[in-house]
């Protein structure tokens, strides 16, 4: 799924938020938002199956519907990142390059904790592959 930056935007706030959230909510943590920005771009992530309403909030004589994400950050903004690195300038930089600039720099526990789940990737794909080796290997007896 497409996000533009405008949905992108709200998307993370709502992500951020870790609760459900009004359209006012939404604008009073977006900079760039107004509420009738935020409602077009609500209306657009609720047809694309985005967010949905979680249930409602009465704000005075008014009953404001509250929002949830229905999709993870990582189902959207993990491939646009990976177009990203695929559409670079310069080819000739290595993927374990790219991954390395991404790395913490720090000596914090945050920081061991990305490395050991980084560590269960490669163990992980490197797996995948030769296994996919093995079973299209010819002389491999099955």
């Amino acid at each position: 799924m497409r996000l533009t930056k405008r949905e992108l935007a709200v998307m993370r706030v709502l992500w951020e938020a870790n609760e459900p959230l009004t359209v006012s909510e939404i604008v009073e943590r977006d900079a760039d938002g107004t509420i009738d920005s935020v409602q077009r771009v609500v209306k657009n992530l609720l047809k694309k199956n985005a967010v949905a309403i979680e249930g409602y909030e009465q704000i005075g004589k008014k009953i404001s519907r509250k929002l949830k994400p229905v999709i993870d950050s990582e189902s959207i903004e993990l491939p646009a990142f990976e177009e990203f690195i695929n559409n670079l300038a310069s080819k000739n930089i290595s993927t374990c390059h790219i991954v390395a600039a991404l790395l913490p720099t720090d000596d914090s526990p945050k920081a061991l904790e990305e490395l050991n789940a980084l560590e269960e990737l490669i163990k992980r794909k490197k797996a995948e592959i030769m296994a996919e080796e093995s079973a299209n290997d010819p002389t491999n007896d099955k």
